[in-house]
């Protein structure tokens, strides 16, 4: 007998779906589903006071342009200001100056630990309020 043959007591094959050749299906860049693309304070790109900023330049500074700390403190942050949340006059003086901050960061000017232990709190924070409103989201719908 060969593996050609079939036996005279197998089961006969379900009948199978018709072929459909596979479909990409983009929802967008990673950084614009996450926080929202077009907004005074997306990540387009960063400039001082003024323009279109990207406002957490002392978080890149201190965790890095790509580090999810970054992007979530700088969602946050637009979060609190544009719904005048509680502390929305500090993300007015941070994005007066901010910027600034952050350069003489870099540059060697100011130390970072007590700035880092200051942003490991916001962190948190978003961290919290970020999850508070999703739980609130999924119970609500």
């Amino acid at each position: 007998m060969s593996l050609t043959d079939k036996a005279a007591d197998s089961k006969p094959s379900t009948p199978r779906k018709p072929y459909t050749s596979p479909r990409l299906m983009s929802y967008g860049h990673v950084k614009d589903i996450i926080q929202g693309g077009g907004g005074k304070k997306s990540d387009a790109a960063g400039t001082p006071p003024g323009g279109n900023s990207k406002s957490c330049w002392i978080a890149e500074q201190l965790y890095g342009v790509d580090d999810p700390r970054t992007w979530l403190l700088r969602a946050w942050l637009a979060r609190v200001y544009d719904e005048r949340g509680r502390g929305w006059r500090f993300v007015a003086v941070y994005d007066r100056y901010g910027f600034a901050t952050a350069q003489a960061i870099a540059r060697g000017y100011l130390p970072r630990a007590p700035f880092r232990v200051v942003f490991d709190a916001l962190v948190e924070r978003a961290f919290d309020a970020s999850a508070l409103v999703v739980t609130t989201r999924r119970l609500g719908a």
